[in-house]
């Protein structure tokens, strides 16, 4: 059985709203503490680790890159898990062994569950006032873009959307997604949505590329089975939750306080 983890870097020059100027500089601080976190979890499970560099430095573009990378990768490998660098193993449970890889495992999360949460809905109207338009990296602009597109597809979604961070199946997973095969035709389904009126102006003029936004898309327009991993296994430390407990897995460090985290880690190693 060939397993790999892989994760993937890249020196990005190009501007976005996930990657500002602060969070560049902490991944290249925590780079090889992050790396090595990764490595000696995958020397655990029995799996190679890689790091896969792209050739573009284009924040869009490297998130896709990195699904591609999952594809292909899973000719070659009987089981691939991809971990975004961000994402910090603090479990001795292995990962290849508490899923069916024979379809896409990945963390699915219901935005309603946000919608509820007050402070959650001041940082909402907080982006809007600031910007007159909904942040489309938010969870909701992500569900309702895809919403949009399915409707175009004759339709009516969920209010759930993937989280990329972390990605296990094999190559019959991959087969099921298509992704490399769907993207340009999802490309051409994202502009007619964003052309079609359904939602306001403040949500459809921020709507752009996006690897979550498309994976959620061919999951429920191609009706594929997959498996929600849960929030143990892609436990988010953001804005609004910034304490890890001891009973996930991993950790992602979606706000980069890597050292916030560490500093924990390893006051108790």
């Amino acid at each position: 059985m060939k397993r790999i983890i892989f994760s993937i870097w890249s020196d990005l020059t190009s501007d976005h709203i996930s990657a500002p100027d602060w969070k560049k500089e902490s991944f290249r601080k925590f780079k090889d503490k992050l790396v090595e976190r990764q490595r000696q979890y995958a020397q655990y499970c029995g799996a190679d680790y890689f790091i896969f560099v792209p050739r573009s430095t284009d924040y869009v573009d490297v998130q896709f890159d990195k699904i591609l990378k999952f594809e292909e990768l899973t000719k070659e490998y009987d089981q691939v898990v991809y971990f975004d660098l961000d994402v910090i193993p603090i479990t001795k449970t292995n990962i290849f062994e508490q899923f069916d890889f024979d379809y896409p495992c990945v963390y699915d999360i219901d935005v309603n569950k946000h919608a509820q949460d007050e402070e959650w809905k001041t940082w909402l109207r907080w982006q809007y006032k600031e910007k007159n338009i909904i942040d489309p990296m938010s969870l909701y602009s992500k569900a309702a873009a895809k919403k949009a597109m399915l409707l175009i597809e004759d339709i009516v979604s969920n209010d759930r959307i993937c989280n990329t961070a972390v990605i296990c199946g094999n190559q019959n997973a991959a087969n099921l997604l298509k992704f490399s095969e769907r993207i340009s035709d999802i490309d051409k389904t994202l502009l007619e949505a964003k052309n079609d009126g359904l939602y306001p102006r403040e949500y459809s003029e921020g709507w752009v590329r996006n690897n979550e936004v498309y994976f959620s898309f061919i999951l429920e327009r191609y009706n594929i089975k997959y498996t929600n991993i849960g929030i143990q296994w892609n436990y988010i430390l953001d804005e609004f939750m910034s304490e890890f407990t001891y009973g996930v897995h991993l950790i992602h460090q979606v706000n980069k306080d890597f050292e916030k985290t560490f500093i924990r880690l390893e006051s108790q190693e």
